[in-house]
């Protein structure tokens, strides 16, 4: 299914429950799925496991 082909989705929450959930069904359905988490880095570490490999690492936060 490529029905979100060539679209980006970002998803915040997405170490966990629903986002996680959401994360794999929207690149299941042929996104790019952008991970965003608050402090749970190795959670969603493993979630980007489980997603079509990209050489990408955005890190966003107050400077």
């Amino acid at each position: 299914m490529n029905k979100l082909k060539g679209k980006v989705a970002l998803v915040t929450g997405a170490s966990r429950r629903i986002g996680r959930s959401i994360a794999l069904h929207l690149a299941q359905a042929g996104a790019l799925v952008v991970v965003h988490y608050s402090k749970r880095k190795e959670e969603a570490e493993r979630v980007v496991l489980e997603l079509p490999p990209l050489s990408l690492r955005l890190e966003v936060g107050d400077s």
